[in-house]
């Protein structure tokens, strides 16, 4: 029959499209309405329940305190939207108000309260600033990366440690905080007894890593490490602390004016997430989220343009063995994920965590986000974190992280266009870049990144590269990357290192260009061509085969690196001195490339939420074209001054966002100019048939 397969067509529109509807939740909503826009849902949960392929959730403007959980699912073709309705400002928050304070002592008020929570959760916010669990030696600069800790001088053991100087209060129940003189990580046990000479703890297992290099019997230096105790009512002795009696169910705080606070000014964590995606094929754009995290637990689900704040503020782990905690900000268990042009600010861990066990988290995307202000606690934790396979990180703008700025260990992925700076806020031995290898290639390519400014504390030696690959890295391509101002390596390499290609890179104002630790392993068949350097040395080994590197002492070599301008100047000796690379494309000008991260008469390529990408449409490779000697103008960074109070530096602009979808009602099926005419087509057809 002539039209059998538009026939289809317009089934499978008629599917997609009229079908289709537009859910309303509003604060002044009721669970009894018809989900219209007129009448509207007060709950999310009600709002899943009926929503099906293809639907959008328009939320209307105001604050919500309930989790956005999706468990239903859309397709490829007809994704489950999430939209703010009219643009407007929406909140969801973690978070609950508090009333009915009153006088405990002094500067200090209490307040009843059922904190279900479980107590790694447990935070407390007032006007809309995190507040400090009480503690010893207290925060004397309320700056959350100086840590404040007691050092130790005298050894300890594995469940203990010998001290002086604490003050004599019991601190039983309470916790410990403790960082190692080598200072990699950090780790908390509860306090089971104590004395102002020792403090007994949950014993830890020092025979086995992180713990056998951070506890208190190990001397490195001189010291034993340094620690500070928190979470008992006598520590509560300072402005902006506070305490949370379970067994009392009464939470009491030390405001920072000593006045009493008033009904709704303070917060406390009531629920662990903002927003659960279980489903698939769902697309959340334009929702601000505040205390707690997002989930994207099903796959090919999509979160942009979004404000992320405070999303997981936690303890550690009270039994934590492996220095870090699978979590973050936005967490991502599921695959193909999207997460774009938001901005994440304040974390006590990881800021985008994506698994990478059984195929969880493979195929995601990490493009265009700020993230600032992680990894509080001082772990194995930083603002980006991937254990996936097939990942993309791509033109994000990271600083002021406790300890690495970016950790990615999948194969097949990509790193390219990232701006990330001020790392090592707490931590020591880590990088702006920082890996762990395997026994097989990761294939992992590492390009046009700005990675600088790394962070130096004085209790411990500075071992901060700016692109680390740890233990057995092997298989990275590692090209046109920029390291400026780190107190150790540029590049920095360990153990069984393989197959690594390091090719046109530029170092700047590093303690050296490229450092390695063997400790007895084999690194073998290394690349290092086509880089320059200001400060020496490239690793002189039968591991490594050196070829057209340049060290100038002087940096005469770029037109202004402290304006962000390294391209080759004119009469540079990084000109046209370079060697071809057949197994890797570079277009060029003149008779061969240039030395180094930027070519004269290319592309003055940045890096960030607002990079310009080194894409040579204009360039071919020509002996006859003539260089130009340009600068780059970046788009300045905000103040990186690391305060912990939320900043208010605007999210980046993100992609134009689409029509909004028609205002039906839940009832009502939304139709399309598409649909009509293939109607209209369809039933021409059938009077000519």
């Amino acid at each position: 029959m002539k039209y059998t397969l538009l026939s289809s067509a317009i089934a499978l529109a008629f599917s997609s499209t009229a079908l289709a509807k537009t859910v309303y939740v509003a604060p002044n909503g009721d669970d009894s309405n018809d989900g219209s826009q007129n009448a509207p849902f007060a709950t999310f949960a009600q709002a899943n329940s009926v929503l099906t392929a293809g639907d959008t959730l328009m939320i209307a403007g105001g604050e919500y305190r309930q989790t956005l959980k999706i468990s239903q699912s859309g397709n490829a073709d007809n994704p489950i939207k999430v939209r703010a309705l009219n643009d407007a400002d929406v909140l969801i928050t973690a978070t609950e108000s508090l009333s009915g304070w009153s006088q405990h002592s002094g500067n200090i008020y209490s307040a009843s309260v059922n904190m279900t929570i479980d107590r790694e959760f447990r935070q407390v916010y007032h006007k809309d600033k995190l507040m400090q669990i009480a503690r010893w030696p207290n925060d004397s600069d309320n700056d959350v990366f100086t840590i404040d800790a007691h050092e130790l001088h005298a050894k300890g053991s594995d469940s203990s440690i010998a001290v002086s100087g604490i003050p004599n209060l019991d601190l039983t129940g309470g916790y410990m905080w403790y960082l190692g003189e080598h200072s990699g990580t950090s780790w908390t046990r509860t306090i089971t007894s104590n004395s102002q000479s020792q403090i007994n703890f949950t014993k830890v297992d020092i025979t086995k890593w992180p713990f056998s290099n951070h506890n208190p019997s190990k001397k490195i230096d001189g010291g034993y490490g340094r620690f500070f105790v928190f979470g008992t009512l006598e520590l509560l002795d300072n402005a902006k602390e506070w305490f949370y009696d379970s067994a009392a169910q009464t939470l009491y705080f030390q405001p920072a004016d000593g006045q009493q606070p008033s009904d709704g000014e303070v917060e406390y964590t009531a629920r662990q997430h903002t927003v659960e995606l279980n489903g698939n094929f769902i697309d959340v754009e334009g929702i601000d989220v505040w205390g707690g995290n997002v989930r994207l637990v099903g796959n090919n689900n999509r979160f942009a343009a979004a404000k992320i704040t405070h999303g997981r503020e936690r303890l550690d782990a009270l039994n934590n063995s492996s220095a870090q905690i699978g979590d973050g900000s936005i967490y991502v268990q599921g695959q193909n994920a999207l997460i774009e042009n938001n901005v994440l600010h304040h974390g006590s861990i990881s800021g985008i965590f994506i698994a990478g066990w059984q195929d969880k988290g493979n195929g995601s995307q990490i493009i265009g986000n700020e993230i600032r202000y992680f990894d509080t606690l001082g772990i194995h934790a930083s603002p980006i974190r991937s254990g996936a396979d097939n990942v993309k990180i791509l033109k994000n703008t990271i600083s002021d992280t406790g300890r690495d700025g970016m950790y990615v260990s999948g194969t097949d992925s990509e790193i390219a266009y990232n701006d990330v700076s001020r790392n090592a806020l707490i931590n020591n031995d880590g990088g702006l870049f920082y890996t762990v290898g395997n026994k097989e290639p990761r294939n992992i390519e590492i390009h046009h990144n700005w990675w600088h400014d790394a962070v130096v504390r004085d209790y411990n030696d500075n071992r901060i590269a700016g692109i680390y690959l740890d233990n057995n890295s092997k298989g990275f391509l590692v090209h046109h990357n920029v390291v400026w101002n780190v107190p150790w390596s540029a590049l920095q390499l360990n153990w069984d290192n393989w197959d690594n290609h390091i090719y046109h890179n530029t170092f700047i104002d590093a303690e050296k260009a490229m450092g390695e630790w063997i400790n007895g392993h084999n690194p073998r068949d290394n690349r290092v061509w086509n880089n320059f350097s200001n400060k020496l040395d490239w690793i002189q080994s039968a591991a490594y085969d050196l070829d057209s590197n340049l060290i100038d002492e002087n940096v005469q070599q770029l037109v202004d690196p402290s304006k962000l301008s390294f391209m080759p100047k004119q009469g540079s000796d990084l000109l046209d001195k370079a060697r071809t690379i057949d197994d890797f494309t570079k277009p060029f000008t003149g008779p061969a490339p240039d030395i180094g991260a930027y070519e004269a008469g290319g592309i003055a390529w940045t890096a960030g939420v607002n990079a310009i990408e080194d894409k040579c449409v204009e360039c071919k490779s020509d002996p006859t074209s003539e260089p130009v000697f340009g600068a780059v103008e970046p788009t300045p960074d905000p103040d990186p001054d690391p305060t912990p109070e939320p900043d208010p530096t605007p999210a980046p602009t993100p992609d134009p966002k689409p029509d909004p979808e028609p205002e039906t009602s839940s009832s009502s099926g939304g139709g399309s100019l598409g649909f009509t005419a293939l109607l209209l087509a369809w039933i021409g057809l059938r009077r000519r048939g």
